[in-house]
């Protein structure tokens, strides 16, 4: 073919589409909330956990819902990158949402975001006809936690466990059918535990994980959104929500539903009505949540109450992404990995930031203590960075 003829011919493209490029803004602006604004302030004040001054105690309270937790793992990169993380107190997590604080924890925020399209995309950790066949669970998260997690793409719990904020796992108590705080998590074995407890599916995931002498199982079953310990112990909650405000919670599907509670009545009856109800209670904290989050954002309006912990609650906007908890797509778990980290960084910082999926290393040595940084040469790196 003539050279000139050759270069004629269309090029064909190999490469992908900008799968980060925003399709919707950002507008939930929430710095004037008081509990953001106790984080910021904490934060260019140098704050550190165990040693505040300020006399309050703030919780980060995370969603899961399995793959959904993409959302709000996005949601925590943006509270790390913007050098929030030792504004928090105690950080609550149920199912994916322990997971998603306990990378936050570890200062692996994003690493954790990312392992939602590539990590949990591993064949050995999910498989379907594996289950039917009963040849083990559908999903087998033992392989994730003690596997990629260990030694392939290892989650720092050394810096977790050292750490002076408290994480707390929630999980439900297989025979109470009450929903457990699994805290005061020393060592990383009882880390590892409490992350399988907290996100043991029912049937899905196998049989029920023994901690403390309690039969776990997932949190969700009895509470997705881990509000109610750290209601008890914080004066300011921020919430990280995986739906936006209004969608409804939906249920298992029929078979799958079927097969849910054949298993869960073997265990314990009380678990099925628990599983059936999940929805409609779900529902009912969502919209709680809601009300207390305008509340605490106007503390002189009527039925506002001064003694009670203030919440602020992220969500993901409206029209962003739909993610259902068996999401496998990788575009459709970047793009809302995305636009969770987009909906906290508006929120917290006033702007719709700019998102690029771009390789970042992260140490796979020993943990090495910080240094000490005064709060104007934070607020220096934080603008730089931006």
């Amino acid at each position: 073919m003539p050279r000139a003829a050759a270069l004629r011919m269309p090029i064909t493209r190999s490469l992908s589409p900008d799968t980060l490029a925003p399709r919707m803004a950002m507008v939930a602006d929430q710095r004037a909330h008081p509990v953001v604004q106790t984080l910021l302030r904490r934060r260019n004040e140098g704050s550190r956990p165990g040693a505040r001054t300020d006399g309050r105690r703030v919780a980060l309270v995370i969603e899961g819902g399995a793959m959904r937790g993409v959302v709000s793992a996005g949601m925590a990169s943006a509270l790390d990158q913007l050098g929030l993380r030792d504004a928090f107190d105690e950080v609550h997590g149920a199912s994916a949402g322990a997971f998603n604080g306990a990378f936050f924890m570890a200062g692996q925020a994003a690493y954790m975001t990312s392992l939602y399209w590539r990590g949990f995309g591993d064949p050995r950790f999910v498989s379907l006809r594996r289950a039917l066949r009963g040849r083990g669970p559908a999903f087998d998260m033992d392989y994730v936690v003690d596997g990629i997690w260990a030694r392939g793409r290892p989650l720092r719990i050394d810096v977790l466990v050292e750490s002076a904020t408290e994480l707390h796992c929630t999980a439900t108590d297989a025979d109470t059918a009450a929903i457990v705080d699994l805290a005061d998590l020393h060592s990383a074995a009882e880390v590892r535990c409490a992350l399988r407890a907290s996100a043991r599916l029912p049937w899905l995931a196998g049989q029920p994980v023994t901690f403390r002498d309690r039969r776990l199982l997932d949190a969700t079953l009895a509470e997705a959104i881990p509000i109610q310990a750290a209601l008890k112990t914080a004066t300011d909650v921020l919430v990280l929500q995986t739906r936006p405000e209004g969608v409804e919670h939906s249920g298992l599907s029929g078979p799958v539903g079927l097969l849910t509670d054949r298993y869960l009545r073997t265990i314990n009856p009380g678990l099925v009505q628990l599983r059936r109800t999940r929805s409609e209670r779900y529902d009912k904290l969502s919209a709680w949540l809601g009300r207390r989050a305008a509340e605490s954002a106007s503390p002189g309006a009527p039925g506002a109450d001064a003694d009670r912990p203030a919440i602020c609650v992220i969500r993901p906007p409206a029209d962003a992404t739909g993610i259902s908890q068996l999401e496998h797509r990788n575009v459709a778990l970047q793009v809302a990995g995305s636009e969770g980290l987009r909906a906290a960084w508006m929120a917290l910082e006033g702007e719709d930031p700019e998102v690029l999926d771009v390789l970042r290393a992260y140490s796979s040595g020993p943990a090495k203590a910080p240094e000490p940084e005064a709060p104007e040469q934070r607020h220096r790196a934080l603008d730089g960075a931006r």
